[in-house]
């Protein structure tokens, strides 16, 4: 009998298998080498994931950022940008086009996916990329543009986390939803063309575990038909929320859970969309704010999500003028993937 080495076993397995082609490193430190074929001609693209909302690696929101140099751009498709995203089978992934060599503008592209569709706006996505720019490789970026519109973007002084203040055209749809949990007919508003959400009141943490039983209202997250007419595009979701008081520094505390097509740990667009739900209940007599949000969701999840929201309303209180959207980040893992 002969025994050889996991290492030595490990070693024949990569070379029989050269479609095997990735790069990972967790944490920073190299786990394994998958050496690419050399006969292959394909692209390789580099990509880098981050937990979102969060400075605990492991918990947050997961995305991944692909990094599309200017000479691949034109030749990657639609079709291979869904494939990608489906194969990292996250809530979303980036595309973040690279600038020419040699040039160093403020801006940066993006291109935003879930695994089955693209979407002109997402907040954790944001959040993630903003972190990578201006924190992780220190670029000096001030804005990225989305399908949504661009996004400027900082590191919060106070905080030092990333901070974007995002593209938002708030509706309120003519469609309402009634709910089990809450007894109630719940609006539908949607954040910016493309991002809808059905907003779930519940009075207690115990009526939150129980959003599993109903999950997402609309029932097909990707049919948005039934909003109304001018909006019946991209994704319509169900985001619960529970008043949890005020936190130490004087912002309105929820917890929340967001279910689309799956439950999704941290949604950006939703926390923001309930932002400006939220500060629109508000008297007149507030003023234009900003009024401040802190909300956690993915707790059930075990994936805690700390969302932070700022709205400023229109003068006399009158409709929203502009949302900010801040969050931590945490760079997870690295590597190359093939198309």
């Amino acid at each position: 009998m002969s025994i050889r080495s996991n290492s030595q076993s490990s070693k024949n397995r990569i070379e029989s298998q050269p479609h095997l082609k990735y790069l990972v490193h967790a944490n920073s430190t190299p786990s394994f080498h998958l050496k690419p074929s050399s006969s292959s001609t394909k692209m390789q693209l580099s990509f880098v994931t981050l937990d979102a909302f969060t400075s605990t690696r492991y918990t947050g929101n997961p995305v991944a950022i692909v990094q599309v140099p200017a000479s691949i751009a034109p030749s990657l498709t639609q079709a291979q940008k869904q494939s990608i995203a489906s194969e990292f089978n996250l809530s979303e992934i980036v595309f973040l086009h690279l600038p020419e060599e040699g040039t160093a503008p403020t801006e940066r592209n993006i291109d935003i996916f879930t695994h089955q569709a693209e979407v002109p706006f997402a907040g954790h996505p944001t959040i993630g990329t903003s972190h990578y720019l201006l924190k992780t490789v220190g670029e000096r970026v001030d804005t990225i543009i989305t399908k949504a519109g661009p996004i400027p973007i900082s590191v919060d002084e106070q905080t030092g986390n990333v901070k974007a203040e995002i593209p938002q055209d708030f509706h309120i749809h003519e469609v309402t939803y009634k709910c089990d949990l809450n007894a109630k007919e719940n609006s539908t508003i949607s954040i910016a063309k493309g991002m809808s959400f059905i907003f779930v009141r519940l009075e207690s943490l115990e009526d939150l575990v129980k959003a599993d039983e109903l999950k997402n209202l609309h029932g097909d997250t990707y049919d948005p038909s039934s909003l109304d007419e001018g909006w019946k595009v991209g994704l319509v979701g169900t985001m619960y929320f529970v008043a949890q008081g005020t936190d130490e520094l004087g912002r309105k505390k929820y917890r929340t859970r967001m279910f689309g097509s799956r439950e999704d740990p941290g949604t950006g667009s939703a926390s923001s969309g309930l932002g400006c739900y939220l500060a629109g209940l508000e008297g007149k007599e507030t003023g234009k704010g900003p009024i401040k949000f802190v909300f956690e969701q993915g707790v059930e999840m075990g994936r805690r999500n700390v969302i932070s929201v700022e709205v400023t309303r229109g003068e006399g209180g009158e409709g929203v003028e502009k949302v900010a959207l801040s969050g931590a980040a945490v760079t997870v893992m690295e590597g190359k993937l093939e198309v």
